[in-house]
């Protein structure tokens, strides 16, 4: 830094005048170093010494007052700029968006829109809304997006996704299924993730009866469901306890141009299991694997929990070594729902020799294993007690409802 300093004062002592450039690496570089008020006198002195600033060097300077969280400089540049007709870019917008956020002063959002209100343009609308989102604050973005909704003929898919993600995210189904049946209004016509998304988050908050409305609406007026649809469906229904309406929906998937997935069958034997329909879950279990699916670590843990809480232990200790023989790894939540089925039905000497396996294994035990080896400890093999859910039970239920996790999967 010291040495740039010498060869930019050199430069002016040789009468070599700096340029915009010049004073635009200058300002960059003080700007790094934490030092805005220098930054702000190179800018100055570039004013003064008759050189254009151009939209880099506004953004550099922006950026250096950003950097030194100076919100109502930014602001007060960012006002100079409009007024000498440079057009802000994404990148303006974004600077000073993170320092509002940054600083809570997301309120002089306003301001800035009103400064550039010639400027804004539908694209910068949907990159605020989209940004605001990814920073997780849905007032704002919802409220922005709606402007743009007011002021502009089309929308823009991506900002229509974002923020149907964030309502989705915040519970927010009603507007977020508003949002989907007046999307057409402005040119976009939904497609199979934008349904998925609210179908998943209908289906955590066990909104059964708008989840069936708009299952019937997607099959109506489109687009088609694919897999991932149904395997939300399946999990929500299963979630709900609606046994009937999650098979319904299996057998729609299987007549339809998609065919069910591993996780389809997880789903429907979680539903099964979970809802006392223990012999017909393993049925799907034998089907599946008739039609060449391999049970993964999900669905035999799904059954020997299912096994374990009707204490039909034999059966679970039969699918664990069954598991293991097939070459399938038991995880640590899999151990954690056979140690307590084995403590509950008062099996000690098993539930100890299986930790041991456990540790074998190199797994590392939780604070659900610890919880059973402690009731172990004290001689307690109470049939009935206050538990808290098993893990597999939200596992499989959340990769399930969730289309962007199960689509990775």
């Amino acid at each position: 830094v010291d040495q740039a300093y010498k060869v930019f004062e050199d430069m002016k002592r040789k009468h070599r005048e700096p340029d915009e450039y010049t004073y635009t690496i200058m300002i960059r570089m003080t700007g790094k170093i934490g030092k805005p008020d220098e930054s702000l006198i190179l800018f100055n002195e570039m004013i003064t010494r008759d050189c254009n600033p151009n939209l880099i060097a506004y953004n550099t300077m922006i950026q250096a007052l950003a950097n030194g969280r100076m919100v109502d400089k930014v602001i007060l540049l960012f006002s100079k700029m409009v007024e000498r007709d440079c057009r802000p870019n994404e990148f303006t917008y974004s600077v000073i968006l993170n320092v509002l956020a940054a600083e809570g002063q997301l309120g002089k959002l306003d301001e800035i829109m009103e400064l550039s209100k010639k400027y804004m343009n539908k694209s910068i609308y949907a990159y605020l809304v989209r940004t605001l989102s990814k920073l997780g604050h849905t007032s704002e973005a919802h409220r922005l997006f709606c402007n743009m909704w007011s002021f502009h003929e089309r929308g823009d898919r991506d900002a229509c996704m974002s923020m149907l993600e964030t309502l989705c995210s915040k519970g927010k189904t009603a507007e977020a299924m508003d949002l989907l049946d007046k999307i057409h209004e402005k040119g976009i016509d939904p497609n199979t993730v934008m349904y998925n998304t609210v179908f998943s988050a209908l289906g955590k908050l066990k909104q059964i009866s708008h989840l069936h409305d708009l299952y019937q609406k997607m099959k109506q007026d489109g687009p088609s469901p694919d897999v991932f649809t149904y395997n939300i469906l399946i999990a929500s229904f299963g979630r709900a306890g609606k046994v009937n309406e999650a098979i319904k929906v299996f057998e729609e998937l299987e007549n339809s141009n998609c065919k069910p997935d591993i996780i389809s069958y997880n789903s429907l034997i979680n539903c099964l299991g979970k809802n006392g329909n223990l012999d017909e879950a393993h049925m799907r279990f034998k089907e599946m694997q008739e039609k060449g699916f391999s049970p993964d670590v999900v669905t035999y843990s799904t059954l020997i929990e299912c096994f374990g809480k009707t204490d039909k232990v034999e059966m679970a200790c039969r699918l664990f070594d069954k598991m293991l023989a097939e070459g399938c790894a038991p995880n640590i939540v899999t151990y954690n729902i056979l140690l307590d089925c084995l403590e509950r039905s008062g099996r000690t000497a098993e539930a100890v020799d299986l930790y041991a396996k456990l540790k074998q294994q190199g797994l590392t035990p939780d604070s659900i294993t610890y919880a059973v080896l402690e009731r172990l400890q004290s001689g307690s093999h109470r049939k009935v007690r206050t538990r808290r859910q098993n893990p597999i039970t939200g596992w499989v239920q959340g990769l399930c409802l969730h289309p962007v996790a199960a689509a990775g999967t």
